[in-house]
């Protein structure tokens, strides 16, 4: 069942212009679940970003600033048209010879800036960007000072967000568990408008369809049916508002047999039938993506332009 997800599993993050950080801006309308390496800091430049790990479901707007642990399962999509995020990538051994606990440290949530006293919490929205800046403009001795930014970067986090130490044994564990759950929802995510049953995957992951069931409630905080109704119903809503397809039409594209249960559950969300729901959308843009990557990376002098659009850096003014 999964020979063609596993390849997908990570994302391969190069780091091209500084040895273990990558940094890149990105126009992104909807990013696949997925997990990579490195510790990942995000910042909304642009729009609001919709996060969701396996623990965790929230919007991140302007200037705040989320955090992945390496290996941690983790979809983005953008709450509007598209959001203009940017991303700094590290590998954990960056800072290993001089803060050996890096490498067993795991931050407790990823949506960090609502946690953090406000003076420190706006010193890192600088830091970012001054990371950012320097990487792009690539001046003389720019990898010193991206390195320090990150340096400052994790001190912050390392004094203001909660975190937990894991033993090696409990490292390779949760990586494992974090795999298997990135396989599996990884696939539902290519397939929720298919039929996919609980037995299947209990199957192909050889485990019990209880033991799985119950792994599944622990790390998503729902059930495997409700986590499947959730995408169909999202998807679902989608097309309502983006396309012009019939109802039935709806239905059968998103994963449903009919559109009652479709029709209870936007009433009981929205307090509206499916027509209503269509009718209020005055959104022009009638076109619509698949169901794969929907993400543009700037170049490193766009990204320069975007910083500079939104920010004042004083090294311009020199």
């Amino acid at each position: 069942m999964y020979e063609n997800q596993q390849k997908n599993e990570y994302e391969k993050v190069s780091h091209t212009r500084v040895n273990n950080i990558n940094f890149f801006l990105v126009n992104l309308t909807y990013r696949t679940p997925h997990t990579h390496r490195d510790f990942e800091i995000l910042q909304v430049i642009e729009g609001e970003l919709h996060v969701k790990t396996l623990t965790e479901d929230f919007i991140a707007g302007p200037g705040e600033i989320v955090l992945f642990n390496p290996d941690t399962f983790h979809m983005l999509y953008s709450v509007q048209s598209s959001c203009v995020v940017l991303a700094i990538q590290a590998d954990p051994s960056f800072c290993l010879a001089h803060y050996p606990a890096i490498q067993h440290i795991r931050f407790d949530t990823a949506n960090i800036t609502s946690g953090i006293p406000f003076p420190e919490a706006l010193d890192i929205i600088h830091v970012c960007l001054n990371l950012g800046y320097h990487y792009c403009r690539k001046d003389k001795g720019f990898e010193l000072r991206c390195l320090s930014d990150l340096y400052r970067l994790f001190s912050y986090f390392v004094m203001f967000v909660p975190y937990h130490l894991e033993n090696e044994l409990g490292v390779f564990h949760s990586k494992e568990k974090e795999r298997r759950f990135t396989r599996i929802i990884n696939y539902i995510h290519q397939h929720y408008t298919e039929k996919i049953t609980l037995s299947a995957l209990a199957e192909s992951e050889n485990l019990s369809m209880t033991y799985l069931s119950h792994l599944f409630k622990d790390a998503a905080k729902m059930s495997f049916q409700e986590y499947l109704n959730s995408l169909r119903f999202e998807h679902a809503l989608l097309l309502l508002k983006k396309t012009d397809m019939s109802i039935t039409e709806i239905c059968l594209e998103s994963g449903f047999s009919d559109s009652k249960y479709l029709n209870k559950r936007l009433k009981a969300a929205c307090h509206l039938s499916l027509k209503d729901f269509r009718n209020t959308d005055s959104n022009p843009d009638r076109s619509i993506s698949g169901r794969g990557d929907d993400q543009f990376i700037y170049t490193p002098e766009e990204g320069l332009e975007i910083l500079r659009k939104h920010y004042h850096f004083e090294c311009d003014d020199r």
